[in-house]
């Protein structure tokens, strides 16, 4: 189950990345992982619960796959937790 300061976590690190440019912001679980200091089962259970409620990525996270921070996605995880 993701925690609290997990999802906040790799939220601010989406809009981060996002944010520096507004083009397109592309990472992966790995990157998660790197960046939290967590493992890659918590990344991912931290994705599917961002994931759940944003619902713009689908199916699993394998850890090499890309996901993409665009403008939709952004302004749907704007205001979480800040």
């Amino acid at each position: 189950m993701a925690k609290h300061n997990d999802i906040k976590g790799a939220l601010d690190f989406m809009r981060q990345g996002y944010s520096k440019d507004g083009d397109s912001f592309s990472f992966t679980v790995a990157d998660i992982v790197s960046n939290l200091d967590i493992t890659e089962r918590q990344a991912k259970d931290v994705l599917r619960a961002v994931n759940t409620r944003a619902r713009f990525w689908r199916g699993d996270f394998p850890a090499g796959s890309e996901l993409v921070v665009n403008a939709p996605v952004y302004d749907r995880i704007t205001n979480w937790f800040d």
